[in-house]
């Protein structure tokens, strides 16, 4: 019996998947990232008197406030260069003649769908000390600066980033009515000025987003300063050779460092969405902007730059692929063609094994809560929704290696000891990915209205039943796509999984890094042209049966 004025929990099925919803987060989110703050603070066993020491340590020890100069100096200039080489490609392919659009844009998502780490060592083959065109300009009497250290890095960042640029200045310039151009133009401007003065300040938002994709990505990077960076420490390194040091790893280190890692990346991720809103403009596009005419002399500057970029960003890729049917030997790889290398990689098919298994399992339990908890988001009212979409952004803004820190350090050990194993991967996946399913579940929901719904509740369905019979039809399109996009993700997750697995759950990402750092570049060869493979069918099937377009990417 309730006391007179207050009011009866009602317990149904969306109350239920609410309060379900909030558990999984608080699970496999907030309570990892609680140890994460507790390790940081105390370490593994440790006591109050070590509260904030590690801190003290990082903020005061050269060794280690260095490793953030590095990273944050490092992503800043890969951001600039990213922006300057991708919004100008973005919009040459938009909005002019360029031949082979559909190659450049098919190429251009190549380059996005594989693995950050995967251009390292393929440029070390192509101009590292013995590398092939390092060796044609010496025979030339040519010699290039060092690819190693922090140019090698900013590179590899640069190039392999500039696809967020690139699909997310895309996306904006779809936005932008023709009229606002022809009426600049009308008024006096030139096409170009129209461009930088018009044009650009209402792309703004998009090429903010694009630029906070790559400072993110690569300040959470570890794996390409690993290969190609030599000595140049920087901080999502740090905090992997801290974790797993072979002498002992430091738990108390590597999670501070996490958590430094992670405060810089929240900040990017808020700083960004308040430019953003102060930057808006609301605007609706009746008429897209349409391709203009060029002279030939420009139409021909146009594509030589296009196709300049695009080569330079997929010329890693490239030379996986070519390299995986030539015969090798550690570093060093012949002209000579052989298919050898894919029946000398005796551990490719426990990887690709445990690659499609892990990222069909995840992506299935993704798909599955994410309908729910999308569903939940847009239909449902009151706190525990606005929290549960709160949590919901939480994983965009959290690196990979942090959130393997912390889940290996959450479940790994007591009580769990899930350490190596494939639940432990699931949930780090799970967690990672799920925001994709909720996002595009939400995304169409928002765009139909609830009447089927409610029609079908009023004439005595239950709400479960319901959903499934009348919801779930309805968002498929967006399921399948969520589902696609999620797989292709998880197949080529790198960052956490290194943190994470064991020998019988190695992974292909983790099997290429493996052989990279064992200076067997022909296997890694190999098995980083099955990864691409791999990350590609889903990204395939979702252009051509669904019929999407690169802008789903982002």
């Amino acid at each position: 019996m309730t006391a007179r004025g207050s009011t009866p929990l009602r317990i149904d099925f969306w109350n239920v998947v609410t309060l379900a919803a909030l558990a999984v987060f608080v699970l496999f989110l907030v309570y990892p990232l609680s140890r994460l703050l507790i390790s940081s603070m105390t370490g593994e066993g440790g006591g109050g008197s070590a509260v904030l020491r590690t801190y003290v340590e990082f903020f005061t020890r050269r060794y280690y406030y260095e490793t953030l100069i590095h990273s944050l100096a490092v992503s800043a200039i890969a951001t600039v260069l990213a922006t300057l080489l991708g919004a100008p490609l973005a919009y040459c392919v938009a909005r002019f003649d360029i031949p082979g659009k559909l190659l450049v844009r098919a190429v251009i998502v190549l380059t996005f769908v594989s693995p950050p780490f995967i251009g390292a060592y393929a440029w070390i083959l192509l101009i590292g000390r013995n590398g092939v065109i390092t060796g044609w300009l010496a025979a030339l009497g040519f010699e290039l600066p060092p690819v190693y250290g922090v140019n090698g890095i900013v590179l590899v960042f640069t190039l392999q980033a500039l696809p967020f640029v690139f699909l997310l200045v895309s996306a904006g310039l779809r936005t932008v009515d023709q009229s606002i151009e022809d009426a600049a133009i009308n008024l006096g401007r030139r096409p170009a000025s129209a461009a930088l003065t018009v044009l650009a300040p209402l792309i703004a938002p998009s090429l903010a987003t694009g630029a906070l994709l790559v400072f993110v990505t690569s300040l959470s990077d570890f794996g390409t300063p690993m290969i190609i960076g030599e000595n140049y420490r920087m901080l999502a390194s740090q905090i992997y050779t801290e974790f797993v040091n072979e002498h002992g790893g430091n738990p108390a280190v590597a999670s501070a460092l996490s958590l430094i890692l992670l405060v810089v990346t929240v900040g990017a991720l808020l700083w960004q969405r308040a430019w953003v809103r102060r930057h808006s403009h609301g605007q609706e596009t009746v008429r897209p902007l349409a391709p203009r005419a060029l002279s030939p002399l420009a139409r021909a500057g146009a594509t030589a730059y296009v196709y300049a970029v695009v080569l330079a960003a997929s010329l890693p890729l490239a030379t996986i692929v070519v390299s995986s049917f030539l015969k090798g030997k550690g570093p060093l790889i012949t002209s000579e063609f052989t298919l050898q290398g894919y029946a000398n990689a005796i551990r490719l098919p426990s990887a690709l094994y445990n690659t499609v298994m892990l990222s069909t399992v995840s992506t299935v339990l993704c798909v599955a809560a994410g309908a729910l908890v999308g569903y939940v988001v847009v239909r449902r009212r009151g706190r525990l929704v606005a929290m549960i979409d709160t949590f919901s952004m939480v994983p965009y803004a959290v690196a990979g290696v942090v959130m393997g820190i912390a889940i290996a350090i959450a479940y790994g050990g007591a009580p769990f000891h899930l350490g190596g194993t494939v639940a432990i991967l699931v949930i780090v996946y799970f967690i990672r990915r799920l925001p994709y399913s909720i996002r595009s579940v939400a995304g169409m929901l928002g765009q139909i209205g609830p009447q089927a719904e409610e029609a079908s509740v009023n004439l005595g369905v239950p709400p479960g039943r319901t959903f499934l019979r009348v919801t779930v039809p309805m968002v498929m399109p967006a399921l399948v796509s969520g589902a696609l996009l999620t797989f292709a993700t998880i197949a080529r997750e790198f960052n956490s999984t290194v943190i994470l697995y064991s020998g019988s759950t190695r992974t292909l990402p983790v099997e290429v890094f493996a052989q990279v750092l064992q200076g067997d570049f022909a296997t890694a060869s190999v098995v980083g042209t099955v990864l691409i493979a791999v990350s590609l069918v889903p990204i395939v099937l979702l252009f051509r049966f669904l019929q999407k377009d690169e802008s789903v990417l982002v």
